[in-house]
């Protein structure tokens, strides 16, 4: 897609009905959404991921706060043809779509936010730095599995979700699909504020938040406050689940969005 913002990577699966907008989050990119979207079955509707600003294979350029992923966003939309779709996002994509029903409410048919909170966090975004900072520039296939899977328990059926975020570097190594310039600037500058009145804003398009009661992004205490700040909200948890949901459990997400827009009036 050319965009106002740049040249962006999407991927698009074939289906009917609204639409839908898929963001994923930090160092991700658009295969992230693949699991879910083939467990939404062959009668779901068109569904479009992007790789987002500094991911894979789009726009590496900033600016990189949140109200430019959110201008593209819109523009990859529009681009898609995509009229008034239903949008999802994870973590870093779901800030984004927090803010992006906040600010353009009437852009959006629904909005699903799995798995972040609007607070500020300064502590996350400096371990986050410090992470990718410590990211080799090359590995093989086994150092790379046993770096995604070092500080989190990953069912080896699962680890295929992070090699997405790999790509052939030649030589037996893989290197990363991304801008880790870009991925340290996003989280300093999208943690370094809260989103709290975006947050208190949400109601209209319908909204809902996904958590991951084992998740270690958002916080039980956060996501206490974030229900009673805004009950308009609907609010789902998957217990035993943690913080990367759409590669955990792709098919309970698939089937809470399914029910959650067919009760969309539209």
């Amino acid at each position: 897609m050319d965009l106002p913002g740049g040249r962006f990577r999407a991927l698009e699966w074939a289906g009917a009905g609204p639409g839908v907008l898929f963001l994923h989050g930090l160092t991700g990119v658009a295969e992230a959404w693949q699991e879910t979207v083939d467990a939404l079955g062959e009668d779901r509707p068109r569904c479009v991921a992007i790789d987002q600003r500094g991911h894979g294979g789009s726009e590496h350029g900033g600016p990189y706060h949140v109200r430019q992923l959110v201008r593209d966003a819109l523009a990859a939309a529009r681009a898609a043809g995509l009229e008034r779709p239903h949008l999802v996002g994870h973590s870093m994509g779901a800030r984004v779509a927090m803010a992006a029903a906040a600010w353009h409410p009437s852009a959006w048919r629904s909005v699903v936010m799995a798995d972040i909170g609007p607070e500020a966090w300064a502590a996350n975004w400096r371990e986050t730095v410090t992470s990718v900072d410590a990211m080799p520039e090359t590995l093989t296939r086994d150092e790379a599995v046993a770096f995604f899977t070092r500080n989190r328990p990953t069912p080896p059926e699962r680890v295929h979700g992070y090699l997405q975020r790999m790509r052939d570097a030649g030589e037996g190594t893989l290197t990363w699909r991304g801008s880790r310039e870009a991925w340290k600037a996003m989280v300093r500058q999208h943690r370094g504020r809260d989103y709290w009145a975006q947050w208190d804003a949400l109601g209209e398009p319908p909204a809902m938040l996904v958590h991951g009661l084992r998740s270690n992004e958002l916080r039980p205490n956060v996501a206490e406050a974030m229900r009673r700040r805004n009950p308009r909200v609907r609010y789902i948890a998957f217990d035993g689940v943690g913080h990367n949901i759409p590669l955990l459990a792709p098919v309970p997400l698939a089937e809470t969005l399914r029910e959650f827009w067919g009760a969309i009036r539209v």
